[in-house]
């Protein structure tokens, strides 16, 4: 019973949503499934290496706040309620990748050592050094890699 009233209130939630927020979730969705795909097929250093020459239509100013803000709220709702294994690495990569045209944007890789937890490595993804996903308040990860 419980279960059938969690989906009529994720419905409901869906179906409020405009329409411009929903095909914003599928296309998020697309690129969470293609980013992990892409991150089984080659190696993290692919991801990081420029493939190309900037593309020359990219604009200083960026994309606007709200636009960004849209797209990290997209990625975060997708990786909570769909049960794909969206880790964090994924979700960073795939927000770089939605963020693109944004300048100051950074993907950060740490790595923590605790005597409780034993070893963990965590992404996350900053914007003008703000963290904007992946946020981790009571754990302190050591940066071992961060690139724009």
């Amino acid at each position: 019973m419980k279960t059938l009233s969690k989906l009529r209130l994720r419905y409901a939630k869906i179906s409020s949503l405009r329409w411009t927020e929903k095909i914003l979730l599928i296309y998020v969705l697309a690129v969470l499934i293609l980013v992990k795909v892409l991150i089984l097929l080659f190696p993290v250093s692919w991801f990081i290496t420029p493939r190309s020459a900037p593309a020359s239509h990219t604009s200083k100013r960026g994309i606007p706040t709200a636009t960004m803000n849209k797209r990290v709220w997209a990625v975060n709702v997708l990786s909570t309620h769909i049960p794909l294994g969206f880790t964090c690495l994924i979700q960073a990569l795939a927000a770089k990748w939605l963020l693109k045209n944004q300048p100051h944007v950074r993907v950060h890789i740490g790595v923590r050592s605790h005597t409780a937890d034993g070893f963990s490595a965590h992404a996350w993804v900053t914007y003008q050094s703000v963290t904007i996903l992946g946020e981790q308040p009571n754990l302190l990860f050591e940066p071992i890699l961060a690139w724009t």
